[in-house]
């Protein structure tokens, strides 16, 4: 099957190229709202994820032009969802459009199949995860003010893991300073028991 990969960006509100979509969205958001006791959401563990969605990339057949996987990418570029995916359905391959539906309402851009790729399996490295730690390394990377991250040791599946951790906000790195034991939740990055395990995007749990 030959493919081609696209990227746009997330319709707005205020876009006219997505005034129907949105229009559909609408509806669509109402019935769920009333019939989600009756028939199960489209995308049950995304739905909450879809307005955070800054950019999408898409894989579409060649001969049919029929969206066939699909990946969302918030503000900071990071991959927050994709679709199909277990239960959920996906958001434009649920939907109507075709590849030149797509390039006729959005600014479209191809991608290579490698790249599409790379971010597809990269959503299988990461995952939600909270740590309660107290027996950790601060250490400072020395730029742009000197960033805090912190390196401790953990038992992940079975295994000894060397884990480094990265803050969201400066508000929380300058907190552990004063800190002997820390509650906290970020995105967990694991690449394979060679490398280190990072926990991205840390926020401290009072």
């Amino acid at each position: 099957m030959k493919t081609t990969y696209i990227q746009f960006d997330a319709p707005k509100s205020n876009s006219q190229t997505a005034k129907d979509g949105l229009i559909k969205s609408l509806l669509k958001k109402a019935l769920v709202g009333i019939l989600t006791t009756i028939i199960p959401k489209a995308n049950p563990d995304f739905d909450d994820k879809i307005d955070e969605v800054q950019y999408w990339l898409v894989e579409c057949n060649n001969e049919t032009g029929i969206p066939e996987r699909e990946i969302g990418l918030d503000k900071a570029g990071r991959v927050i969802l994709k679709m199909p995916f277990k239960d959920n359905y996906g958001y434009w391959t649920d939907n109507n459009l075709l590849l030149n539906d797509f390039k006729e309402h959005f600014v479209v851009s191809e991608i290579s199949k490698d790249s599409f790729e790379q971010s597809w399996e990269l959503f299988d490295k990461i995952s939600n995860f909270e740590i309660e730690i107290a027996d950790f390394q601060t250490l400072s990377t020395g730029a742009d003010g000197g960033h805090i991250y912190l390196t401790t040791e953990i038992k992940y599946k079975g295994q000894l893991r060397t884990l480094v951790i990265y803050f969201a906000d400066n508000s929380d790195e300058q907190k552990v300073r004063t800190k002997d034991k820390l509650k906290l939740s970020g995105r967990l990055f694991d690449e394979g028991v060679q490398q280190s395990l990072s926990l991205l995007d840390t926020k401290l749990i009072d």
